[in-house]
């Protein structure tokens, strides 16, 4: 796209039909009541919260914090750090971490899949410790990996001090930072595969068999659509959830802290979902790296630079609401030199008057400022005709 700045291109709803918006429903519901200290249901995809009841309080969030020991430690097999199969030493410490546990004894040896089944099902905060250590080379240096991580997510109402979320002062989350860390844990198939496994029967008991592991998580078997996240319970942080399932396109995040029963924690996590899935969907509105147009360049070795979109851009559409626009701006021409990922502009989605999302359009390659030789070459061949 070319033109001067300000240049907008508005796709109205009938563009937008074959995309599955639907028509206009009926207005949002309430939302059911919920018991539970803290919630927030959230977008997977846009990140859009689509509803929140003391999401930035700080509370105890039990076993809800393998979340992360699951995020980075799958983070850590996706760079090639570890791999599934290498075998992780128990220590003595692992040994000697209490709660939930699968009774790893010191010295032994477990896989990295093992230890992932351990945590993701059996939520065991013996395998938790022992993975952590593995990972960073020490307790203390995986829960600093934890803070960093939750600092560079953006979670600033959160603190750990341990890999498996037993009780302490200054270990605790929110349900909006948890909606986070979940919203980059589902981009991972790998520890979907994890969270979504019901039972498991292939870890090591210690007396010649296996564990039988069931899933805490009961809405893996009630809920369609349902493939993770965690659960976690500590009579200080009550009964917690982070659930997240799909429907069609649309995927969305439940969380769920200081529910008074387990029972409680399972209703609040399905009512939010289904509601969710009533009133709202998501639409694909921008892919990563496919472009939107093109940007003159002034004193470049290239004339034009392809602007690209910089990311994928999903947006939550309520139903009841009118069509969406999205309007998208490209600065007229930029001078050279040009960095692969300079910005260039910007698509708007607005629906009824309200923007709901924005994402940067960037240049997708580099282009060099021309030399004085070639500038004058060039100023010459052109007056040459």
């Amino acid at each position: 796209m070319r033109g001067w700045v300000g240049k907008v291109l508005w796709v109205v709803w009938a563009l937008l039909g074959p995309l599955g918006l639907g028509t206009a429903q009926a207005s949002v519901g309430p939302v059911p009541p919920i018991s539970a200290r803290s919630v927030e249901l959230v977008d997977g995809q846009s990140g859009h919260v689509l509803y929140e009841k003391n999401a930035h309080q700080r509370v105890p969030i039990a076993s809800v914090t393998k979340l992360m020991t699951l995020y980075l430690a799958v983070k850590a097999i996706n760079q090639h750090k570890i791999g599934l199969q290498e075998l992780v030493p128990v220590s003595e410490e692992a040994y000697h971490v209490n709660g939930s546990q699968i009774w790893l004894e010191p010295g032994e040896r477990l896989t990295v899949d093992h230890l992932l089944r351990a945590i993701a099902i059996g939520s065991a905060n013996d395998a938790a410790y022992a993975l952590g250590e593995y990972i960073a080379g020490s307790e203390e240096a995986f829960v600093q990996d934890m803070n960093l991580t939750a600092r560079s997510l953006g979670m600033t109402h959160t603190h750990f001090m341990n890999p498996h979320g037993l009780n302490h002062p200054q270990h605790y989350s929110s349900a909006h930072d948890l909606g986070l860390l979940a919203e980059r844990a589902v981009r991972m198939p790998l520890l979907l595969h994890y969270t979504r496994i019901w039972q498991d029967r292939s870890v090591r008991n210690g007396k010649g068999g296996t564990l039988w592991m069931i899933n805490h998580n009961r809405l893996l078997r009630r809920y369609p659509g349902m493939d993770g996240l965690k659960t976690g319970y500590t009579s200080q942080a009550g009964f917690c959830i982070v659930a997240t399932a799909t429907r069609q396109h649309t995927r969305l995040i439940a969380v769920v802290l200081g529910a008074p029963t387990s029972k409680a924690r399972f209703e609040a996590a399905s009512s939010l979902l289904t509601w969710g899935f009533q009133y709202y969907h998501t639409v694909p509105v921008a892919t990563r790296g496919s472009q939107v147009g093109t940007v003159r360049v002034r004193r470049g070795d290239a004339r034009l630079v392809p602007a690209v979109y910089a990311r994928d851009y999903f947006v939550t559409l309520e139903r009841s609401r009118g069509p969406i626009k999205t309007s998208v701006t490209l600065l007229p021409e930029v001078e050279a030199p040009v960095r692969t990922g300079q910005v260039l502009g910007q698509v708007v989605a607005t629906q009824g008057g309200r923007q709901i999302g924005r994402v940067p359009i960037v240049a997708q390659r580099g282009v060099r400022r021309m030399g004085w030789f070639a500038g004058a070459m060039k100023y010459l061949w052109k007056i040459a005709g």
